[in-house]
C-alpha cells in the first residue's frame, strides 16, 4: 500500500488494521462482479475480523460474518446489538471504535474511482432500497448507543428505570402542504399526495 492518497479512509483504515492485500482483494472481487455494497461489507468484515484477532477473540468459520449482522443490520434488535456490542467490551474493544472504522458503499466507490482508477459510473444512483438502508442504519444505530447510554447510568447510578427498550422513529413533513410521513412509506409511495395531486392538475391542464 502507499502513501500517494493518504486521505482515504479504506487506505487509513487498512494501514490501522494492517489489510495489506485489501486493494487487491477489493479489486479481485470488483472483477468478479462483485457490487459495491458487497465491497462495502467486505472490507468491513475484514476491519472486525482484524479487531477480533488484536484483541485475542478465537473464531470459527462464520463467527465474524454473524457478528458483522449483529452490529450493522437493521433487522437486529436494539437488546441483541447490545449484546454483541458487550462481547467486543469484554475483551477490551470498544464497539463505537471499531465501527468508525467501517465505510459505506460511496467510500468503496470512491476509493475505486480515485484510488484504484475503476470506474463505478453503472452504480452511480441510489435506488430507493439503499437509502432506505443508509437512513434506517443510522437510526438502529442511534438506538444502540442510547441504550447502551442508559445501562451505564443505570450502573452509575445516575439513572434509575426497568430494562429499557429505546426505539425511533423519523418523519418526514412536506413544505408545500405539510403532510408528514414515516421516512419508509415516503420512500416507498415515491413522493408526497399533493405533488401527485399537481401532476394530476397538470395532465387536465394540457388535455
Amino acid at each position: 500500500m502507499t502513501d500517494e492518497h493518504g486521505n482515504c479512509k479504506i487506505d487509513r483504515v487498512a494501514r490501522r488494521w494492517a489489510l495489506e492485500t485489501i486493494d487487491e482483494q477489493l479489486l479481485e472481487r470488483r472483477e468478479a462482479g462483485a457490487s459495491l455494497r458487497d465491497l462495502e461489507q467486505f472490507f468491513n468484515r475484514q476491519v472486525l475480523a482484524a479487531a477480533m484477532a488484536e484483541a485475542g477473540i478465537e473464531t470459527v468459520d462464520g463467527e465474524v460474518e454473524n457478528l458483522y449482522h449483529l452490529l450493522t443490520d437493521d433487522d437486529v434488535s436494539a437488546g441483541t446489538r447490545v449484546e454483541a456490542e458487550s462481547r467486543l467490551e469484554r475483551h477490551g474493544l470498544d464497539p463505537d471504535a471499531v465501527e468508525s472504522d467501517f465505510v459505506s458503499y460511496q467510500t468503496v466507490r470512491t476509493h475505486l474511482n480515485d484510488c484504484l482508477d475503476v470506474d463505478t459510473n453503472r452504480e452511480s444512483g441510489l435506488e430507493p432500497t439503499d437509502g432506505k438502508n443508509i437512513v434506517f442504519k443510522l437510526l438502529s444505530r442511534t438506538e444502540s448507543i442510547t441504550e447502551r447510554t442508559i445501562d451505564r447510568l443505570r450502573s452509575s447510578g445516575h439513572l434509575t428505570i426497568g430494562t429499557p427498550e429505546v426505539t425511533l422513529s423519523l418523519r418526514v413533513a412536506c413544505s408545500e402542504c405539510g403532510e408528514e410521513y414515516p421516512f419508509g412509506r415516503l420512500v416507498d409511495r415515491g413522493g408526497c399526495s399533493c405533488q401527485e395531486d399537481d401532476q394530476a392538475s397538470d395532465s387536465e391542464t394540457e388535455r
